[in-house]
């Protein structure tokens, strides 16, 4: 009987912890000091249990088939502590939402994966998570106003004295601690599942991991050329029915997601064929048709343009981004580029579009057939990689990105900004990119 007992040690601490949950449930809501002093003394035991229950079973070399399916069990039933403190008030429905949606995405997660015939095991993203909300919950217990004061027995007026200290703490306390609890409810899932996919992933590829690494490798960078597409795709629809300002404004993440493809294959060794082709027709979409829908559309509600213009130098656009990816399809990545890169004629062109000053026909003219001009022309221009090493260009990024953020949260409207010449600053920054061929400084002395 003893050695039955012993054997099984681990499974009663579990079973215990399922009951204390019980108990809890029993006892809320409380509405005396009293009852919420046991509360609050019962969890603190049943998460102790939590981590006692796992280390017996290791101490002793006594882990079971059933202790493997009681200790999950027994760890989603005591989150489900958050139900009675959401009965409390003292927690609102949305995290608790987030959290027990958590533990029943990672249970779904088991199964398919033991259906897969392989485990997921505990991270320690899980392990983190559930030393932060365990101690959450015992604050939020301790949180619940209660309307009536007894007599306490001695033993429990120290656990009374901290009650009413922690009652005092102010409420952006408890909300900040219940945002990061979700915070990392979150993080934890993300972690759980991120694993799920990689073993899965790495299944279908045979089992061998080296080469299911080459192929995320290949999946990633795509992955933000896909994005780039995305956002042309969505800029001419977004163009052509008149939102100029937020398509405009997927152009440029289509920008910014286009400075990221290519430099993550190159770092990760995943440059392909068809990476190349998929970065071509995006650039064409996000940096060819958009903008050229964008100068059409534009140019034909000025008044004093004729309709054969707007369509003319919408075209020109056109056909000098067809010949500047076409050159840069053949030439391939080098140090240097041949022209002006599209997305900088691109970024140049749109700015001065929906700019309240450069807009005007005097300057957008201009503007526009010069940038086609440097597009199509054989100068020389750094490569972003090499530009961002100079000494310059080092001092410009905070001021760039900055200015980048406020002109995005221009065109999304944003009221503080509306009336900051945001555009025409950013617009003089790309400047100085377009300007560095005239300085010797940067202009290389043999083509590479």
């Amino acid at each position: 009987m003893k050695i039955k007992i012993q054997k099984n040690l681990a499974n009663l601490i579990t079973l215990t912890r399922i009951l204390g949950v019980t108990l809890i449930f029993w006892v809320t809501p409380y509405k005396t000091n009293f009852w919420q002093l046991i509360a609050v003394s019962i969890f603190v035991l049943i998460c102790t249990t939590d981590f006692l229950d796992g280390w017996v079973a290791r101490k002793l070399n006594i882990v079971t088939n059933l202790g493997k399916i009681l200790d999950p069990l027994a760890d989603k039933i005591l989150v489900l502590i958050f139900l009675p403190l959401l009965e409390m008030q003292v927690i609102t429905s949305f995290p608790v939402f987030i959290i027990l949606a958590r533990e029943l995405a990672i249970m779904a997660l088991r199964i398919a994966s033991a259906k897969d015939g392989t485990i997921i095991e505990a991270k320690l993203s899980g392990k983190i998570k559930t030393a932060i909300t365990l101690p959450v919950c015992a604050l939020l217990f301790a949180r619940v106003p209660v309307t009536e004061v007894s007599n306490l027995p001695l033993i429990l007026t120290p656990l009374n004295e901290l009650r009413r200290f922690i009652f005092m703490w102010p409420s952006w306390v408890f909300n900040t601690l219940i945002w990061f609890t979700v915070l990392i409810t979150v993080w934890s899932f993300l972690d759980y599942f991120g694993n799920f996919m990689w073993q899965k992933f790495v299944r279908k590829t045979g089992g061998d991991e080296k080469k299911a690494k080459r192929l995320l490798f290949a999946i990633i960078p795509n992955t933000f050329t896909t994005l780039n597409l995305i956002c042309g795709i969505s800029a001419v629809f977004l163009a052509w029915i008149g939102f100029y300002h937020f398509a405009v404004l997927l152009v440029i993440l289509g920008i910014l997601f286009d400075a990221v493809d290519g430099s993550l294959a190159r770092k990760l060794d995943a440059v392909s064929k068809f990476g190349a082709k998929l970065d071509s027709k995006a650039d064409f979409v996000s940096f060819g048709i958009a903008p050229s829908i964008i100068i059409y559309k534009i140019l034909s509600e000025t008044n004093g343009i004729p309709l054969f213009w707007g369509i003319f130098l919408a075209l020109t656009y056109y056909g000098a981004i067809q010949y500047r990816l076409s050159r840069f399809d053949k030439g391939g990545h080098s140090p240097y580029f041949e022209g002006l890169p599209s997305p900088i004629g691109a970024s140049l062109v749109l700015i001065a579009a929906v700019s309240n000053l450069l807009s005007s026909v005097v300057f957008f003219v201009p503007i526009l057939i010069l940038v086609e001009i440097l597009m199509i022309s054989r100068i020389p221009y750094a490569h972003f990689e090499i530009a961002s090493k100079k000494t310059f260009f080092k001092f410009l990024k905070i001021p760039l990105i900055i200015v980048l953020l406020l002109t995005i949260f221009n065109l999304l409207k944003v009221d503080y900004v509306r009336y900051i010449y945001i555009y025409e600053i950013l617009f003089a920054l790309i400047c100085l990119y377009v300007l560095t061929p005239v300085f010797s400084y940067f202009v290389p002395t043999e083509k590479k």
